[in-house]
């Protein structure tokens, strides 16, 4: 499996499964391998079974993406069918994830959870679960990092993604999800390393739109985020300290890349992508409105 999964990569899985009369597909690995799993029983009759070993939350989602190398463009689906029947959650495989995939894998959980909380008319039962999801996530996702092989926070982690998947399942993705998904196209770089780098850049951008659901969300945050960083020589109190804030401040402690630059995006690219994203339908749906400017403006600060 490869990221962003390739649409070559699941024709050949498709071609195969056909040969060989395949009712049932095991995708057991990340959020590639479960969107090749998907790509694989869409439209085809046949049954997903999903082992996560990263905490992408894609085994909770009826959405999967492909990407077209050749174009640099990924497309997304959501296909109620693809949903699979069977979901095994198992700490023990995720003890080998590597804290750099720990992390951009958890920070896009968090992401998923984020963006329900405002999504736009979304169901009055998401909301809730997406902040729980918040909770375990900002809990566990440092324990797990110091210490991989702590089982207790890998299923404290595990069970936030789960919360995280189901979550933005429920609910329309926006402007984050939209911009990463075109990012992730055209670059190849990790969606979860883009994710980590975007998130705090799009909440800043969209916090004065949903007040509210900021204010739950760094509720959510809590005391289990890294204390307020000084601002302007002066300490500042949790009462100011945003959902923005926290989010910058839990993926400055995390050993991932924290600009676009750092992960290997040319400064060169940013002009067409955000062109390309302005008119993506997912960063429409947004909750504030979004212009070519203002997403040129969230790369420039990101990169």
């Amino acid at each position: 499996m490869e990221p962003h999964v390739p649409v070559e990569t699941v024709a050949a899985a498709r071609a195969l499964a056909e040969q060989k009369k395949i009712d049932v597909v095991v995708a057991m690995g990340g959020g590639s391998a479960m969107g090749a799993g998907k790509g694989v029983v869409s439209g085809a009759g046949r049954s997903l079974i999903a082992i996560p070993t990263t905490y992408a939350g894609s085994e909770m989602t009826p959405v999967f993406g492909t990407t077209d190398r050749a174009e640099g463009r990924k497309s997304v689906r959501r296909d109620d069918a693809v949903l699979p029947r069977l979901a095994i959650y198992d700490p023990e495989v995720t003890v080998d994830l590597s804290p750099e995939l720990t992390a951009s894998t958890g920070i896009n959980a968090l992401a998923h959870c984020v963006e329900a909380c405002y999504a736009r008319d979304v169901n009055p039962l998401v909301p809730p679960v997406a902040l729980e999801g918040i909770r375990r996530i900002v809990r566990s996702l440092p324990l797990c990092i110091t210490d991989g092989r702590n089982l207790d926070a890998r299923e404290d982690l595990l069970t936030g993604a789960y919360l995280a998947g189901f979550s933005i399942g429920n609910a329309t993705m926006a402007l984050h999800h939209g911009l990463c998904h075109v990012l992730g196209g055209r670059t190849g770089v990790a969606h979860g390393v883009l994710n980590t780098i975007m998130l705090p850049h799009i909440m800043r951008f969209n916090a004065d739109a949903v007040p509210d659901a900021m204010g739950a969300i760094a509720d959510a945050m809590g005391a289990d985020t890294p204390d307020p960083p000084p601002q302007g020589g002066r300490e500042i109190s949790r009462m100011e300290f945003s959902a923005s804030d926290a989010v910058a401040a839990l993926v400055a402690s995390l050993p991932v890349p924290q600009r676009l630059r750092d992960a290997g995006v040319a400064e060169g690219l940013l002009e067409s992508v955000a062109a390309e994203a302005a008119g993506h339908s997912t960063v429409q749906a947004n909750p504030k409105p979004v212009s070519e400017a203002s997403v040129r403006e969230l790369l420039r600060a990101a990169w």
